[in-house]
């Protein structure tokens, strides 16, 4: 019934499905990796927006052949970048196919969606609270504010749980020598911070948020990550 459905809607909306090309992978932090793809046609979203992605593969398990994954990269760059991580002694079927996709391989996306998306207004002030993997939205907005030459009051808190799980690094650096952007990171793993880290250590707390974004009243925040960060900062 899952196949005969995914054979039907892909027959009934063929223009919202894209077959994109693995170019290039690269391992972009521990655990994590970068996926490049060529479009068969241009993919029009906004930094935030996600896809669903088909990837065909023998025996997937009970997670399926499908996932939903936001867009790495920007409007403005020609290819579509995925960020993935892997992580776990046994992983889902779909992420140990994706990571043994050979170059010139192609995976099925669609289903373009998601209003987590930059504001219309470039003067609101913005925070981005971003855990892991979860940093990626952040950093299609980012590129596609630096491809624009777009001026963005934002400040950016990373949390990761080791220094090795940074990822984006060059571009928040980027960010900083050319919009001004400033970012807080802070590790989870206490034990496995380095003598010389210089950060903040431990979780996003309403504390850190205080005394790194004093205007927070004024911000409008986007948190971005596992759901334990998104509930702690809903609370």
């Amino acid at each position: 019934a899952l196949l005969a459905g995914n054979v039907l809607s892909f027959v009934l909306s063929p223009m919202h499905k894209y077959v994109l090309t693995l170019k290039s992978k690269a391992k972009i932090a521990s655990f994590t990796g970068e996926f490049v793809f060529a479009t068969d046609r241009p993919v029009k979203f906004k930094p935030g927006q996600y896809l669903e992605w088909t990837l065909g593969h023998r025996r997937p398990d009970s997670r399926g052949n499908r996932r939903y994954f936001t867009i790495a990269s920007s409007p403005t760059e020609k290819n579509i970048r995925l960020g993935v991580k892997f992580e776990g002694v046994k992983p889902s079927s779909f992420k140990k196919a994706l990571s043994e996709l050979p170059e010139g391989s192609t995976i099925m996306a669609g289903q373009l969606a998601g209003d987590f998306t930059l504001p219309r207004d470039a003067k609101k002030k913005l925070c981005f609270i971003a855990g892991g993997i979860g940093f990626t939205p952040f950093r299609s907005m980012i590129q596609y504010l630096l491809d624009k030459d777009e001026q963005r009051d934002i400040v950016v808190i990373y949390s990761v749980k080791k220094q090795s799980e940074l990822a984006y690094t060059a571009l928040l650096e980027e960010a900083w020598k050319h919009m001004g952007l400033k970012t807080v990171v802070t590790i989870s793993d206490l034990d496995s911070i380095a003598p010389n880290w210089t950060g903040h250590r431990g979780y996003v707390d309403a504390a850190m948020i205080a005394a790194e974004v004093p205007d927070y009243g004024e911000r409008t925040f986007y948190v971005s990550g596992p759901n334990s960060l998104v509930s702690a900062c809903k609370t």
